[in-house]
Order: structure tokens, then C-alpha cells, then sequence
């Protein structure tokens, strides 16, 4: 096959795809209007999108060096080398979709940020943190870091408080977790750090029930 009508089969068939994919959605989000699971529906259909490109792609490069298979794993071995940090996230994706399902706007606890899911995209998701803070994580942080989805709306209690050494940040830690609304879970720590004026701060946070408790922790803590 020479090269030129080889590109134009292959944009006709990119562009029948293209064509198809983006009637197959409309028509999804047609019939699901009325229905409340609707992004549901629509997540999981691009999640099958994805695999569907990777075929493509794959078919391509197979037919494109006359479906030799030592050239061809040749081919798709470089194409995954260059694109492997990329490739890993989207198969990492994958598989949390199936996972876990479609969970925007729950709570969750991902690579150390503390927050509210609030959209997807091919090789990362992004929360919306407890400070308001936009971030981006990456899939591969989910099976290589901590990971947690709270069910409900716990409420979160950040502080710092300036200390003088070290050692006194450990006082302070104990007093704070023996309070009876603390709740003892794999979402809360305590860190040393300092601000730009040198400040010796110890930081903390952690969840309590209701904005209520979260007052009383805190004027618990304002008095330590």
C-alpha cells in the first residue's frame, strides 16, 4: 500500500470514529436527560472511549507495518517507552473507574490532600481541597500513596499554633486527640513547620461531625 492512500483511508477512518463517538454520546445524553445518573453514565462511556483509542491506535501501527509482528512489537514497545508516564496513569484510571466508580463530589483523601472530587480527566483526577486549593493527582498516587473515601460530610479543623521547641509540640498533640469529639482515623496529622519569619508553628488537622464540634474543638484548642 503506498503512503498517500494509506493517510487518506486512515483520516477517513479517524474521522468516521470521531463521527461516531460524539453521536453515540449525544444520543447517550439524550436518553438519560431526565435521568439524576446521567454523568454516571456519561463517565463510564468515556472510560470505554479510552480503550477504544488505544485499539485503534494499536490496529493502526499493526497494519501499517503490513502486520509483521516482530516490527510491530517493536513499534508499540517505543511508542509505550515514550509515552509510559502517561499510558500508566490512563490504565491506572481505568482501573480506579471500575473500582471505584463514579464519585464526584465525595470526600476523599488522596496523596495527602483532603477534599471534595470534583472532575476527571484521562491520566489524573482533581480535588478541590479543604482550603480551597484546585489540585491535580495523579492515578498512580491512589495505589502508591494513602487513599480513603469518607462517606458524609465531616467537618475539618485545621489550626497552628506557635510553640517554642520541638518537644512541646508532643503535649499539645496528646491533649488535642483525647478530646472526646477528636475522631480517630486515618485522616488527621500533626507537622512542624515554619513561616517566613522563622516561626516555629505546630500544624495539625482532623475531622469532626458537624460545624458545632468544630467550635468547641476549637475553643478547646484556643485555650491550650
Amino acid at each position: 500500500m503506498t503512503v498517500l492512500p494509506y493517510i487518506f483511508t486512515f483520516i477517513v477512518q479517524l474521522i468516521i470514529l470521531l463521527i461516531t463517538i460524539i453521536l453515540v454520546r449525544r444520543l447517550l445524553i439524550l436518553l438519560s436527560k431526565s435521568n439524576s445518573s446521567q454523568k454516571k453514565y456519561l463517565f463510564f462511556y468515556d472510560v470505554v472511549i479510552y480503550l477504544i483509542w488505544i485499539l485503534f491506535v494499536i490496529l493502526k501501527i499493526a497494519h501499517a507495518l503490513n502486520d509483521n509482528l516482530l516490527i510491530v512489537g517493536c513499534a508499540v514497545l517505543i511508542l509505550i517507552a515514550l509515552m509510559w508516564e502517561y499510558l500508566k496513569n490512563l490504565f491506572l484510571g481505568i482501573i480506579f473507574a471500575f473500582q471505584y466508580g463514579y464519585i464526584v463530589g465525595d470526600n476523599l483523601l488522596a496523596s495527602g490532600v483532603e477534599g471534595k472530587l470534583e472532575s476527571y480527566s484521562s491520566s489524573y483526577f482533581e480535588i478541590l481541597s479543604t482550603k480551597g486549593e484546585r489540585i491535580k493527582v495523579k492515578y498512580k498516587k491512589v495505589y502508591s500513596d494513602k487513599f480513603e473515601i469518607f462517606k458524609g460530610n465531616l467537618y475539618r479543623v485545621y489550626k497552628e499554633i506557635k510553640i517554642k521547641n520541638p518537644s512541646d509540640s508532643k503535649e499539645i498533640k496528646l491533649k488535642v486527640m483525647n478530646h472526646p469529639l477528636f475522631i480517630m482515623n486515618n485522616n488527621f496529622d500533626f507537622f512542624q513547620q515554619r513561616d517566613d519569619k522563622g516561626t516555629l508553628l505546630l500544624c495539625f488537622y482532623f475531622n469532626v461531625m458537624n460545624y458545632n464540634d468544630a467550635v468547641i474543638v476549637e475553643e478547646y484548642i484556643g485555650k491550650l
